[in-house]
């Protein structure tokens, strides 16, 4: 699984999905100087979540979206 950090905006997020040739990265943020991870990012997600509601993928972030997808 790839990872992307928490604070990585999503267009830099689709950029790495891209790159890749994935469709859904996993979301790690440091703790203790280790990448732990937080959730999971999707392309959907981005799509639906995102892009549907008329959001800036500019401003928000990986972070944001893999803790939204989580509750």
């Amino acid at each position: 699984m790839v990872c992307v950090h928490r604070d990585a905006t999503l267009i830099e997020a689709c950029r790495l999905m891209r790159a890749c040739g994935i469709s859904e990265l996993m979301v790690v943020a440091e703790a203790e100087g280790r990448a732990e991870p937080i959730g999971k990012v999707s392309a959907r997600d981005i799509a639906v979540r995102v892009v549907a509601l008329e959001l800036d993928p500019s401003v928000v972030t990986a972070g944001d979206l893999a803790l939204v997808h989580e509750n």
